[in-house]
């Protein structure tokens, strides 16, 4: 209980921000803090009714004298007055059967004019005119006069209503005109009755800039929740409809329904207009679940007149709501079909890819395997070509060994070829000149022999080329060795 009672606190405030800057608040802010309302409506309900338990708890057990009994009976008419339809008819009925009502001719106006309001409200329009034509106006003081020709403007105001699209239309609204115009000389300026009936008074008569800047200026004395103030903001919807400014139109409308919720106002027709303009603009949903709402109201209050304005608008916007339920379900259906489509499309894809997974994770497998058979590959060439290298290189040193003494080689052959063509020429001269003796003693002579040995650095190399060439020991002139 204490936190619905927190929450509705927090609403109220919020409400209040909201309502007391009318123009400051957004469409959308204001919708939203409707929805919220309209979803704790019942709490509400429930506050107002424990208002009205705890007002009638208080008289209950106390002997009221019948002054005091008519006042508490006006008192629970007020409350019940736009809460309850049947139960404001009781207490009102209660003071027109009252002695007082009977023998006070001031009392018996305010009674007559509070039933013939309920009656109005209920479309029981010719009972309500009769109790109005049962005062005497010339006995009563200018209060209960003022609420008189209230009364009478409103009325004719109700019959106009239901007379849309005939020709009593313009017969109730110069009627409504006419008591309005009667109020406006004895009711006091400043008050609620003389400012609303002569802004109406005005927008009838074709101002409705006027009109509309008279209750501008008065709506910030009134607070959100109370019935003048739904009222005040309905009525200047009203006017800003007919100026031809329906986003006006709509914010002063939503003002009105947050005042009717707040202040649990079941006789209302903000909701049910609003509906009107959703239903126009295509919010099918939004327009049938206010419309609902106003229709819920309705009955709960218990007023043919609201149930029979409601039931006017509900074919219409039911079927629309029902058309649009129907497409959104057409929408659905082909939106599920497609998303189908793409599940089966999605897991299609999603098949080829995983095969597609599995085929390249073969693929790696195969493929590092071959790698790893390359990398012992390449090893192996590497060793190979290392080898190849050393092979190279040691041909490469043998060749150029060969080279270089094939060369001394040949130069120590050249030598020793020429030598013995000097020793044969000399043996030729000595035969030649037949010194038979110095031919002998140089053919015996061993000096050929030793002279025709190689110098030791050609004995030298001549080794080192039998050791490069055949690996084995290798013997030279005079006994010489050459060891590998």
């Amino acid at each position: 209980m204490k936190r619905k009672i927190l929450w509705l606190l927090w609403a109220t405030m919020t409400v209040g921000v909201a309502c007391a800057q009318p123009q400051a608040a957004s469409l959308g802010s204001l919708y939203h803090t409707l929805d919220s309302l309209i979803e704790r409506h019942d709490d509400f309900v429930a506050v107002k009714e424990a208002r009205i338990k705890s007002l009638v708890s208080g008289w209950r057990g106390i002997q009221l004298t019948p002054e005091q009994e008519y006042d508490m009976n006006l008192r629970l008419y007020d409350e019940y007055l736009a809460f309850r339809f049947d139960s404001a008819y009781a207490y009102i009925h209660r003071n027109m059967l009252s002695p007082l009502a009977q023998s006070d001719a001031d009392r018996h106006a305010v009674t007559a004019i509070r039933m013939a309001h309920i009656l109005a409200v209920s479309g029981i329009f010719n009972n309500a005119r009769q109790l109005l034509e049962s005062i005497s106006l010339a006995q009563v003081s200018n209060d209960a006069r003022v609420a008189y020709y209230n009364q009478q403007a409103e009325l004719n105001l109700y019959r106009s209503e239901m007379a849309q699209y005939t020709p009593y239309f313009m017969e109730y609204i110069d009627s409504a005109q006419y008591y309005r115009q009667l109020l406006l000389q004895v009711a006091p300026k400043e008050s609620f009755e003389y400012v609303t009936n002569r802004a109406a008074y005005a927008c009838e008569r074709g101002d409705v800039a006027g009109a509309i800047h008279q209750l501008k200026h008065y709506l910030p004395t009134l607070q959100p929740g109370d019935r003048r103030y739904s009222v005040v903001t309905s009525t200047m919807a009203y006017f800003y409809w007919k100026a031809g400014q329906p986003s006006v139109q709509e914010r002063y409308l939503l003002l009105a329904a947050i005042s009717d919720l707040r202040g649990a106002i079941l006789e209302n027709n903000a909701l049910r207009e609003l509906a009107a303009i959703l239903m126009e603009r295509g919010e099918y949903e939004k327009a049938y679940r206010y419309l609902t709402r106003a229709s819920n109201d309705a009955r709960e209050y218990g007023s043919r007149l609201r149930s029979m304005q409601v039931a006017r608008m509900a074919p219409h916007i039911t079927k629309a709501y029902d058309i649009e339920r129907e497409r959104a379900r057409q929408r659905t259906r082909r939106l599920l079909i497609a998303m189908t489509v793409i599940a089966l499309l999605l897991m299609c894809t999603i098949g080829y890819t995983l095969s597609l997974i599995r085929k390249r994770r073969k693929d790696n497998e195969k493929i590092s395997q071959m790698n790893v058979e390359q990398s012992h590959n390449i090893e192996k060439l590497q060793i190979l070509n290392s080898q190849f290298s050393i092979l190279n290189s040691q041909m490469k040193e043998a060749n150029r060994i060969k080279d270089e003494y094939i060369g001394r080689f040949l130069e120590l052959s050249s030598n020793l070829i020429h030598r013995d063509e000097e020793r044969t020429k000399l043996l030729n001269r000595l035969a030649r000149d037949r010194k038979l003796e110095d031919l002998y003693a140089e053919l015996k002579s061993p000096k050929a022999i030793n002279e025709g040995e190689p110098p030791d650095d050609c004995r030298q190399s001549v080794r080192y080329i039998l050791r490069k060439a055949t690996g084995r020991r290798a013997t030279l002139g005079n006994g010489a060795t050459a060891d590998d």
